[in-house]
């Protein structure tokens, strides 16, 4: 078996080529990859040095994948998971599970990878690998924002329907991040008003959204607080660029909080530190929730259908991965750092490459 991958051998440089297929360490599942979802930090972090989440070459990178299992490691009596199992999973680029040999079996950009398995959860039957793979990075994200930084209990906490009669501002509800943080927002209880474009707005209420606004009103806060009652105490950003921060100060109470997905702008921090709104954000690795028990639940609400899968858009093999960063740098696609309310982008692979 070949293990065709998109190498990341240096700064702003990627090479289709063979790897050799990772073999499982205990703890770990070797995972034949159908689809792996594209986000925008791939692009970030292909493009610019700054962006500081990738320190090895060569590497693979994608942190969202889907596929199936073809190896468990050897003496894993305790291991949830057994070969042929369909799986979402996490992927970590730029890692390295053999003491620093390598840095290329956690990204999700190859045809096989290595799964933690603390961060995979099976497929409900029913659903494809494409819709599967948008759930890692924009759910933990997601969770991230709820959980962690607005301090929401968790639902398998008791935290269901915990929050009835308040009500939150999530901006830019059809982005990855967005569409997850809505449906975590519903099971908690509260009451969603939420802004998209125009053609998402029908879908992001079947998610559970209360009021959606059409994100290009030229009224859009006067609508938002009309939907609120007045000035919110709780909002959410993860488009995170300088008009949408710009909004939630606006539609934010004083002494109200913020979390964002990017760090504040510049312009921005003048009226936010005069209404005194606390900032939290998720950018980066540090504040991300980290609790397994988030794709313990997850399995089981997406199997229920409590929770729905985003909506994928697929392209092609490995060698469409230039399409998809030039539809991120144009903001054709929304994710966890674009602005732009369509779709996730999913590279979807196809084996036959090989």
């Amino acid at each position: 078996m070949a293990n065709l991958a998109l190498v990341y051998e240096a700064q702003g440089k990627h090479v289709i080529r063979e790897l050799p297929i990772p073999e499982p360490l205990p703890g770990f599942l070797q995972v034949r990859v159908e689809a792996a979802a594209v986000n925008p930090a791939d692009q970030k972090i292909f493009d610019s040095p700054r962006f500081g989440l990738v320190n090895h070459w060569p590497t693979v990178i994608g942190w969202d994948a889907a596929g199936e299992v073809t190896k468990v490691a050897a003496g894993n009596s305790n291991c949830k998971f057994k070969v042929g199992d369909r799986i979402s999973f996490a992927c970590i680029p730029s890692v390295s599970v053999d003491g620093g040999v390598s840095y290329t079996s956690r990204g999700a950009f190859q045809q096989y990878a290595l799964a933690d398995e603390k961060y995979a959860f099976k497929i409900p039957d029913g659903i494809d690998y494409a819709s599967a793979s948008t759930w890692m990075a924009a759910g933990i994200s997601a969770a991230s924002a709820m959980y962690t930084h607005l301090r929401v209990k968790e639902p398998w906490l008791g935290g269901k329907d915990a929050y009835k009669g308040q009500k939150i501002v999530i901006l830019g509800g059809s982005s990855s991040i967005g569409s997850y943080a809505i449906q975590m927002a519903v099971m908690a209880g509260l009451e969603v008003i939420t802004t998209a474009s125009a053609t998402h707005l029908e879908y992001l209420k079947s998610l559970g959204a209360h009021v959606a606004i059409d994100r290009s009103a030229p009224d859009v806060a006067a609508q938002i607080l009309a939907a609120t009652g007045g000035p919110i105490r709780h909002a959410i950003d993860p488009v995170s660029f300088e008009a949408t921060q710009s909004l939630a100060v606006e539609i934010l109470q004083e002494g109200g909080v913020l979390n964002l997905m990017l760090p504040l702008e510049p312009s921005v921090r003048p009226a936010l530190e005069a209404k005194k709104i606390e900032l939290r954000w998720t950018y980066g690795v540090e504040g991300m929730y980290a609790n397994p028990e988030l794709h313990v639940a997850a399995e089981e609400y997406f199997k229920e259908g409590l929770w729905r899968f985003n909506r994928p858009t697929v392209l092609g093999g490995l060698e469409a991965w230039e399409t998809a960063f030039d539809m991120h740098r144009k903001g054709t696609v929304a994710s966890w750092l674009t602005r732009n309310e369509q779709k996730d982008v999913v590279l979807h692979w196809l084996l036959k490459l090989a």
